[in-house]
């Protein structure tokens, strides 16, 4: 049966009166009643009994549900009306309801394929940061490893103008064009002869020789036949006379490392060379004049040896005239990628300069290291790694204890990720708060953050000078104080409650007072 046929078996006109009345129609007999009697379709069908209800959604009229009888009159009554009219509401919420149903599906569809297309652009947006993240990474690196001017540039073979440097710097240029004897303290690793080298090649006696020893290395016969020559038979092993380096550096500079391990003896032959500007060959009696500048170097503390008796105080007044003290690796991080690109660029392991690298992440591990065998191990570090990663140096082709120490602080490794993270950022602006001397503004420009935050992380982290400083003792007094309770106890210490969880990891603080233990004193008099 097509639409058209189903149409023509109903009323339209009972239809079209229960959509006027938005109401029931309820006939006995629609042959006879006057209002639908004229009606063509009730005289066609020859309908007898008819009832309609309408489906009302709120004040709407969505359908309408019809029943007839073209046989009988009187087939429906009221109670037929109620019952229908009653499905006839049923009907309709369910109409609303699937078509709600069907609304909501269709939305959730379009929101499903909208979050879709933002996941997509999220990712392809965060594949774009991280890329340009790498690429200005890379560049500040490339930019910290450019040259880096000083003066004149007369100390091009001195790597890294960071602060630190920069002061031992200045105190060379002042003294650069005198013959001032020069004492150099330093941990092993921190290039005390390159300095020593560089106090010659650019002062007045660069013309002549640069001799050097170690002092440590040689025996008491030894050092002195090292330093001042011997004649034949002088002793064993001594078949011809030898000059020795005060008379090869006549004129120049002799630079001894390790002084502080010379013998008292030694000592004294030492000072008698600063005295009297002559030497003394082993064997021989006879003085033979030298006119040599002296430049000393150790990584001891002279000034304590001469309180503890074991250096002479007059020969450490003697080669003490000026002190210049080198900065450990530590304290100098800043110059850590101009050092890096340099080793790369004096040990290219036959790989062409344009394809040496060196990945960020591999260069925040360096300079994340303390390095206890400063400069010289880093050296060493950089060397290895070209040679495993020919030419290309990534964070796992670094040596195990670089790794392990720098992960470590990092937060790297399993555990108090955040208590780790906190350490490790402490760690870092007290180190560079140091090499600048407090100088916030130079602080948070090598830490490549704003004053602003610089100075936020020196209040939280307790960095502030003056601040108590917070011991076990301390904290758990406090906590004692306020029975336990970790947010009052923050506040009396004048800390964030993260901050007092920090502080409870870091002295290894596991138990401590509760309200269980120690109950509320007496407010009773």
């Amino acid at each position: 049966m097509s639409l058209k046929q189903a149409r023509e078996k109903l009323s339209t006109s009972i239809i079209q009166e229960v959509t006027a009345k938005q109401g029931p129609v309820l006939t006995i007999d629609a042959a006879e009643e006057s209002k639908l009697a004229g009606a063509a379709s009730v005289q066609k069908m020859k309908l007898r009994s008819v009832l309609a209800v309408p489906l009302m959604i709120g004040s709407e009229i969505r359908g309408v549900i019809y029943l007839d009888n073209r046989f009988t009159a009187g087939a429906f009554g009221e109670n037929h009306a109620k019952v229908l009219a009653a499905i006839a509401d049923q009907a309709a919420l369910a109409i609303q309801n699937a078509r709600l149903l069907e609304e909501n599906v269709r939305r959730q569809n379009e929101l499903e394929t909208q979050q879709q297309k933002i996941l997509e652009l999220n990712h392809a947006l965060e594949e774009k940061i991280q890329l340009q993240q790498q690429e200005i990474e890379s560049s500040r690196l490339k930019l910290q490893a450019l040259p880096d001017t000083f003066e004149d540039d007369r100390y091009a073979e001195i790597i890294g103008r960071s602060q630190a440097m920069r002061e031992v710097l200045r105190t060379m240029d002042r003294i650069i064009d005198s013959d001032v004897t020069v004492y150099i303290h330093g941990e092993s690793g921190t290039g005390k002869e390159l300095i020593a080298r560089a106090l010659h090649n650019n002062g007045p006696r660069k013309a002549q020789l640069f001799v050097t020893t170690n002092c440590s290395a040689y025996s008491d016969t030894l050092l002195e036949a090292e330093l001042f020559g011997h004649v034949r038979g002088a002793f064993t092993g001594a078949d011809r006379d030898k000059k020795g380096l005060f008379e090869y550096a006549d004129g120049g500079t002799v630079f001894l490392d390790e002084v502080a391990d010379m013998s008292r003896g030694m000592q004294a032959k030492l000072l008698r060379v600063l005295q009297e500007q002559e030497i003394r060959r082993v064997g021989y009696n006879q003085a033979i004049k030298v006119n040599v500048r002296i430049i000393s170097a150790t990584n001891k503390n002279l000034r304590q040896l001469v309180s503890e008796r074991k250096f002479r105080k007059d020969l450490f007044y003697r080669l003490n005239v000026v002190k210049i003290d080198l900065p450990p690796l530590k304290d100098r991080i800043a110059d850590i990628p101009k050092l890096v690109d340099h080793f790369m660029k004096c040990n290219k392991m036959g790989v062409p300069e344009t394809f040496l690298s060196i990945h960020p992440d591999a260069m925040k591990t360096l300079m994340a290291y303390d390095w206890p065998g400063n400069i010289r191990e880093l050296e060493n570090e950089i060397n290895r790694a070209l040679i495993m990663g020919k030419g290309a140096i990534t964070h796992e082709l670094l040596s195990e204890t670089v790794r392990d120490k720098s992960d470590h602080a990092a937060g790297l490794v399993t555990g108090k990720l955040q208590s780790q993270l906190m350490y490790h950022e402490k760690k870092i602006i007290e180190r560079v708060l140091r090499e600048v001397q407090g100088n916030k503004a130079q602080a948070a420009e090598i830490l490549g953050i704003s004053r602003i935050t610089l100075h936020n992380k020196i209040k939280s982290l307790q960095l502030d000078d003056g601040k108590k400083q917070l011991t076990a003792e301390l904290i758990l007094k406090t906590l004692n104080e306020c029975q336990g309770n970790k947010s009052q106890a923050a506040k009396k210490l004048g800390l964030k409650r993260q901050t007092l969880y920090y502080h409870l990891e870091r002295l290894g603080i596991r138990e401590f007072p509760s309200e269980a233990t120690h109950p509320p004193h007496s407010t009773d008099n």
